[in-house]
């Protein structure tokens, strides 16, 4: 798998169960403006479980836009009887690799699960790569976020609500959360990728103090929802 900022996740080198190495669902959709809205009061935040896995793909291609819809697909494809998100739904139940259950925080509403938070370190730069990233390959779809990264951040590679849940102030709280895991990591930078296309989702990273650094052109693809440019954004933790 190729490592896209998965949402952009897909980098050089980590490898997730399977073997592969790709950066699902990295982009970071919210689909609409939080209103700032408090929760409701029987709701609250938890770390996933394995049971949750089903859920966590399901979140995980609607913040991808498609993007690791598109890496599922290839492997049901190879399959019997599965499809792309039973493939994901086997990657997060998995207990290794960024892309696991284990680094998920669920939001939850009288019991039901909300929305969902995937985070994980970016690794600092190697001083052996000359380059900061890589050259952008415009024929390859997940070029886009290969290339959007900020190395040493602490990443947040997805978050997502299911449609009823959003508007509530959620994913704000989600986003604060992350926030919180990178200072208590020691992380100064926070970084995610955004499709630009999602103005929403925009606005609010930005009212939250993060910055365009990069952005890339998405390389269109049946599966993929957004066209425009991908932005890789940073914060101060």
């Amino acid at each position: 798998m190729t490592r896209v900022p998965d949402m952009l996740l897909f980098r050089r080198g980590r490898i997730r169960p399977g073997g592969k190495s790709v950066r699902q669902g990295n982009v970071l959709n919210l689909c609409e403006p939080e209103k700032g809205g408090v929760m409701d009061t029987a709701s609250g935040f938890r770390a996933a479980t394995p049971a949750d896995a089903r859920a966590i793909a399901e979140l995980v291609d609607m913040s991808s836009e498609g993007v690791a819809r598109i890496e599922w697909a290839a492997e049901a494809a190879a399959t019997p009887d599965a499809s792309p998100l039973d493939i994901g739904e086997r990657t997060y139940a998995g207990d290794s690799g960024d892309y696991s259950y284990r680094n998920c925080v669920l939001a939850e509403v009288a019991g039901e699960v909300a929305g969902m938070l995937l985070t994980f370190a970016m690794p600092p730069a190697d001083p052996r790569n000359r380059a900061a990233a890589p050259p952008f390959d415009g024929s390859d779809v997940f070029a886009p976020y290969k290339y959007l990264e900020a190395p040493d951040t602490w990443y947040i590679c997805g978050v997502a609500l299911y449609p009823d849940y959003r508007g509530r102030g959620i994913g704000g709280q989600l986003l604060e959360i992350a926030r919180r895991q990178a200072r208590e990591r020691g992380y100064r930078q926070i970084s995610l990728v955004a499709f630009e296309q999602n103005h929403g989702a925009v606005r609010l990273y930005r009212r939250l103090g993060y910055r365009e650094i990069a952005r890339a052109p998405i390389v269109p693809h049946p599966l993929i929802h957004s066209t425009g440019d991908a932005l890789l954004m940073v914060a101060d933790t």
